[in-house]
């Protein structure tokens, strides 16, 4: 534990006991916070007391704690009035600010939710459905929530979502016009496609001989509607709305960013994003993107990074650079999906080649916001529950070489 740490724990005990509180109560609150500064927020996240953040709060007691100690439903619950005592000791103190305190104390304040994990044994959701595999056929069912991912994005100031109009207006035009695919491609027809696309927030340029795959995000929409059962396909190609896409509307908008998040990056197979001719490595790439986000995740903020070039030796620069140029699937259509959710930018230099315009291939550089590097640094740390950090690049560098 740092010097300053353990001299917070010693004042705060000290003013426990000054306000009146009894030795044994005051000392059991003590060791609490050195238990939790000293075995999980120093080694495991690297921060100090006064750092804490609501996010790390929650991954304590739902997935730290769970996994690593053998303690008693009593043991972590008595965590919860030790911090929350602690940091209006701190805010009264001026180490943390008010926003700090009340996203702290909202967390604790959720003490069903902190304690389900451990009681489950096993994993959480909002909903019936139990994990975030590929969507269930209950199509009556509520739309699946990571709640955590949830709880996360609530309290992040977020840039504008383009994704969330757009999908809405996706599902408004579904709602209100019959369509029916066209057997010969599975596809929307031209006729859908054109009118879908001009109701968008920033239309795409399309040629009058458009398919589905010509849209990005048209196909994208498809492919997330239909993992998450908001459609079924009838016998005549005819697409029938479930009682999902009701229920999906009704959410806040917090959840609907949620679930489309995690329908782009865990439920969508990236291999059905692909256009016809195009490499077939789409399932390795879906593989690990788990070391894509911690890559993502280690850029800095609101600043772009030039990410080609041959005089570049910065190693997860360079990884970054030749994920996206091996796997087309990723920079051809999951690199717009996290634009379009906020998640980064980029820009890309195709020299005039007609080739890299038409695929929206080419990205030279990129800006991930700040809304973003907390989004891919929670998905970087599920993945690293199941993986080491360097196990997540060692698994890419393999993969990217074996290519």
């Amino acid at each position: 534990m740092k010097e300053a740490d353990q001299r917070l724990i010693d004042d705060f005990y000290q003013a426990l006991i000054a306000r009146g509180l009894s030795s044994g109560i005051s000392a059991r609150h003590r060791d609490n916070l050195r238990f939790f500064a000293e075995a999980f927020l120093s080694p495991s996240e690297g921060m100090e007391l006064s750092e804490l953040d609501s996010e790390t709060v929650e991954y304590f007691f739902t997935r730290w704690y769970p996994a690593r100690v053998n303690g008693s439903k009593s043991d972590l619950s008595g965590f919860i009035p030790s911090l929350r005592k602690f940091y209006h000791f701190l805010f009264e103190r001026g180490e943390v600010s008010k926003r700090s305190l009340e996203e702290i104390l909202g967390v604790l304040s959720r003490k069903d939710y902190l304690l389900g994990k451990f009681l489950a044994g096993k994993g959480f959701g909002l909903t019936l459905s139990p994990d975030s595999g590929n969507g269930t056929k209950e199509t009556a069912s509520p739309v699946w929530l990571d709640r955590s991912l949830y709880f996360l994005v609530r309290n992040l100031d977020k840039p504008k979502v383009r994704m969330l109009l757009d999908f809405q207006l996706f599902l408004d035009y579904l709602i209100h016009h019959p369509v029916r695919l066209t057997p010969s491609t599975g596809g929307f027809s031209r006729k859908d496609i054109h009118r879908i696309n001009e109701m968008m927030s920033e239309p795409e340029n399309l040629a009058q001989n458009a398919h589905q795959d010509s849209s990005r995000r048209l196909n994208l929409f498809y492919h997330i509607a239909r993992n998450l059962d908001l459609f079924l396909i009838g016998s005549d190609f005819g697409l029938m709305l479930t009682p999902r896409v009701e229920l999906f509307l009704e959410m806040d908008s917090d959840q609907q960013i949620v679930v489309l998040l995690d329908a782009l990056w865990n439920r969508v197979r990236w291999s059905e994003l692909q256009r016809f001719g195009s490499n077939s490595f789409a399932g390795w790439a879906q593989e690990q993107r788990g070391g894509f986000a911690e890559l993502l995740s280690r850029l800095p903020v609101n600043s772009f990074v030039r990410i080609s070039g041959a005089d570049i030796q910065d190693r997860n620069i360079k990884l970054l650079a030749n994920y996206l140029t091996i796997y087309e699937v990723v920079e051809e259509v999951i690199m717009f999906g996290l634009k379009e959710l906020g998640i980064l930018d980029y820009q890309l230099e195709t020299n005039g080649d007609k080739y890299l315009e038409r695929n929206h291939r080419g990205i030279n550089s990129l800006l991930l916001t700040g809304f973003g590097k907390k989004v891919m640094r929670y998905f970087a740390r599920r993945a690293r529950e199941e993986m080491g950090v360097e196990s997540l690049m060692d698994l890419m560098e393999d993969g990217l070489i074996y290519l």
